[in-house]
């Protein structure tokens, strides 16, 4: 009788949102509602909205409405396929923290130990783990992730609203792949586009919602996890053929080159035309630092360039952390720093070059993967491109 009670009350909950709130509500119905009574309060993974009975038998209508709006904008937001390899219980707090104030900004009622923090508005679930759960603790500091968890709800309650999965493979056969993740996101992405043109056309779409939907059109790439993707992507453990080793072609030897498991070399460039403040100097470095703690390098150069090279640091693995420092002064030009390392016979794995991206670029693109972390310009000639911003 339980279970019933709480389907019912989930049903006018979801019917609620259709005449209030459209945009929540016409999304509600994407998800099958299904009883879990190993879910401590609501969940979903992308595909299904699960409920414990005992949670919705002791909401009242508002906050139960205000959790399945929740629970909703986990999936707008593709909180289901983006974890990657974060802590569960971190990720479910960071993704709270980013959602909960679009809910009640709608207007809409939470329990009352929901997880908010001002500091974090605004900021997508990425950029909210990566402050609040920085890779590694200070030395004099114990890593304190599990406590927090417990401290803020963690996965297990959700912080007294609502738990985020992983998808699901198509089959439920285990953990949704590659593929099917960015199905999902997509799906759910054409989906909210959709659900807010309709609210907007009825005059019924919440200003931050109307900021999220934005967002989706538009959407912003966290420069940080760019940056570790592209690094870490780089590692390899194998003999390559198609970048033979420069150093035995001139004899006529055409031998494979050889990518240790841990980072190869990799050359970071820091364009000091006076396009680069101090504050970017030094979020950059300490995000490189990062991920060199994780994955050290085999070799780290630093190339400080304008209109012209002007100076150069090596970082063996015992070197790090890294500093970064404002040289030069020139005006831009962004060939010397890839003619240098041609000419210091340097085979990177990967090249990072931190710029406002403008100025000339050489015609011909290199034969390794370039990184540009813009402070400018949001296009390249080549390369990848992402837009260092907070």
């Amino acid at each position: 009788m339980q279970t019933i009670d709480a389907l019912t009350k989930i049903t006018k909950a979801r019917t609620s949102l259709i005449l209030s709130q459209p945009f929540f509500g016409s999304l509600a119905l994407r998800l099958p509602v299904v009883e879990r009574l190993d879910i401590k309060t609501m969940a979903t993974d992308g595909r299904s909205l699960f409920y414990s009975p005992a949670f919705v038998d002791s909401l009242g209508l508002p906050e139960l409405i205000g959790v399945i709006a929740h629970e909703v904008l986990h999936c707008a937001l593709a909180h289901t396929t983006r974890r990657g390899e974060r802590d569960h219980g971190e990720w479910n707090i960071a993704c709270d923290l980013a959602i909960n104030p679009v809910v009640l900004d709608a207007g809409l009622t939470l329990p009352a130990d929901v997880l908010i923090d001002p500091a974090f508005a605004g900021l997508s679930a990425e950029e909210i783990h990566a402050r609040k759960f920085p890779p590694t603790p200070p030395a004099d500091e114990p890593d304190d992730a599990d406590d927090a968890e417990q401290d803020d709800g963690g996965a297990a309650g959700g912080g007294g609203c609502g738990e985020v999965l992983d998808a699901p493979a198509d089959d439920g056969s285990g953990p949704a792949g590659e593929a099917e993740r960015a199905s999902l996101e997509n799906e759910w992405r054409v989906a909210t586009l959709q659900a807010a043109q309709q609210a907007k056309a009825a005059g019924e779409l919440p200003g931050a919602v109307a900021r999220l939907a934005t967002d989706l059109r538009e959407p912003r790439v966290d420069w940080r996890e760019a940056l570790r993707r592209f690094m870490v992507s780089t590692a390899k453990d194998d003999f390559s053929w198609s970048r033979p080793n420069r150093r035995f072609v001139a004899d006529g030897l055409y031998l494979p080159s050889r990518h240790s498991e841990a980072l190869g070399e990799i050359v970071v460039v820091v364009d000091t035309s006076g396009s680069i403040d101090e504050v970017a100097l030094s979020r950059f470095a300490a995000e490189i630092n990062s991920i060199c703690e994780d994955a050290p390098p085999a070799r780290l150069h630093v190339v400080y360039a304008d209109a012209a090279v002007a100076a150069t640091e090596t970082y063996e693995p015992a070197d790090f952390p890294i500093t970064l420092k404002a040289v030069g002064g020139g005006g831009t030009d962004f060939g010397p720093a890839f003619r240098w390392v041609e000419a210091n016979d340097i085979e990177p794995a990967c090249l990072i070059y931190l710029t406002d991206l403008y100025g000339p670029m050489p015609q011909a693109e290199p034969p390794y993967p370039v990184l540009w972390i813009s402070t400018g310009a949001d296009k390249a000639a080549w390369g990848e491109v992402v837009k260092l911003e907070d």
